[in-house]
């Protein structure tokens, strides 16, 4: 792949990304615009109009308070510096030897996968090339953006109803195992017993009683044109059924989520998308969070208030100054719209992903849009960077925690808040047994849940 582009194509390149992405929707302002945010500022309600550039449509929404949930009247947002979260080393150096490979190729239903990919990432370079294409390499890099070989976190499932009942609803246990395409110092780029899948996702119900023992396998292949493998462990049945593609709309122990919702931002099967590049824009976030604020989920019925704000009728849960300061990060924005021969049954008419550019995380914020256009949900993610237990000094934002993550389901008057604790990664994890392929990354595995 070329390292420079063309003069013509990178001056139109330039012109395009100068503007900043603004949706269709986002809401006006006679205030003042501010070019960006001082570190030091603090954002509440009386000011947030003029830092509404810097906030996904979700945000805005929430701050404008126009579909039922707003965001607390009291709130602040104290704005710091931004702090690089850089890609572990290992990953870089992998993404300098093989990412000249890396080719996208048309399939057969009209999507884009790459070819010949080994590790780091794909396309290093995601605005150089064909225009047209600029969202699937953005997309692909997010896709494959480092993962540890094992991680794995307790979760908890918050649920908040439209008269203020907020209750915690279960208790999980997630496992996120990386089969394939690896840059991790301890590991092979594959690892044998999994093959032929690239990504496993194992998740345990511990509780309420009434639930424990259900769990979800999705097993991801390594090849990007086939269909991901889903499984769900039902423990009345004593058994464990092979589910359908539309199951990728069941919601996950009665969240909000819904399956397709639990990759980290980019959606399953994703060769069945059409996925374009709409701009740039930076975005406020809350990525260096105060560990402590993860030490547990707090009570039954309301999250920790030295650190959220409390929940209530019509009012969003939100991090408090003391949970963190928050920062600019610089994203490339992508719309995802199944093609048209999919669309039909989907969840989503369209999913909108803010992706940092500096590590391709693509979770941090999500819309999502109902199949009339109307923004159905919003996500936000609060977090901060792990240490990567083999390496020295690299860190990485884990699929697993620690983080909590707010999505607002504007439709049904529903929130769903879930909090997950810190995370084992890689040999840290092997005293719970989180490396065994056969009981966290199989479809047998789910058959030794209640031995």
């Amino acid at each position: 792949m070329k390292k420079y582009s063309t003069i013509l194509l990178g001056f139109v390149s330039m012109l395009f990304t100068a503007l900043p992405y603004s949706h269709a929707g986002a809401a006006s302002s006679t205030l003042p615009v501010q070019a960006s945010i001082e570190p030091g500022t603090t954002i509440t309600h009386q000011n947030w109009q003029q830092y509404q550039q810097f906030m996904s449509e979700g945000m805005i929404e929430l701050f404008e308070g126009k579909q039922f949930w707003h965001l607390p009247k009291d709130l602040r947002i104290e704005v710091e510096p931004s702090i690089p979260i850089p890609l572990p080393r290992r990953y870089l150096a992998d993404t300098a030897k093989y990412s000249n490979r890396v080719k996208l190729v048309k399939t057969s239903s009209g999507g884009y996968v790459p070819a010949n990919y080994v590790a780091g990432l794909p396309f290093p370079h995601p605005l150089e090339g064909d225009p047209e294409l600029r969202g699937q390499r953005i997309f692909w890099d997010a896709y494959y953006r480092y993962q540890p070989r094992v991680q794995s976190a307790p979760g908890f499932s918050y649920t908040l109803d439209r008269f203020g009942n907020m209750t915690q609803t279960s208790e999980v246990r997630e496992v996120a195992s990386q089969l394939a395409f690896l840059s991790d110092d301890d590991y092979p780029y594959t690892i044998l017993d999994g093959v032929p899948y690239y990504f496993a996702r194992y998740e345990e119900q511990l509780a309420p009683e009434q639930g424990k023992y259900s769990a979800i396998l999705d097993l991801t292949p390594s090849d990007p044109t086939e269909l991901d493998e889903l499984y769900e462990y039902v423990p009345t049945l004593r058994r464990s059924l092979r589910l359908s593609q539309a199951a990728r709309c069941a919601p996950v122990f009665g969240s909000d989520y819904v399956i397709d919702d639990e990759n980290g931002g980019p959606p399953g099967l994703p060769q069945l998308f059409q996925i374009d590049y709409l701009g740039d824009k930076q975005i406020l976030a809350l990525e260096h969070a105060a560990p402590k604020s993860f030490d547990s989920p707090a009570t039954p019925t309301q999250l920790d208030e030295q650190y959220y704000y409390p929940g209530g009728a019509g009012i969003v849960p939100f991090p408090k100054p003391a949970m963190g300061k928050w920062e600019l990060r610089d994203t490339y924005v992508l719309s995802l719209k199944r093609l048209p021969q999919f669309a039909k049954g989907y969840c989503y008419s369209e999913r909108i992903m803010y992706v940092d550019k500096e590590n391709f995380f693509g979770a941090g914020e999500l819309d999502l849009y109902d199949a009339p256009g109307k923004l159905s949900k919003t996500q936000l993610v609060f977090l901060y960077p792990v240490p990567i237990s083999a390496s020295s000094g690299d860190v990485a934002e884990l699929l697993t925690g620690p983080y909590t993550g707010l999505l607002v389901n504007f439709r049904n008057k529903h929130v769903t808040v879930v909090p997950y604790l810190r995370s084992c990664v890689d040999e840290n994890c092997s005293a719970s047994g989180y490396l065994d392929l056969t009981r966290y990354a199989s479809p047998e595995g789910l058959m030794k849940i209640m031995q």
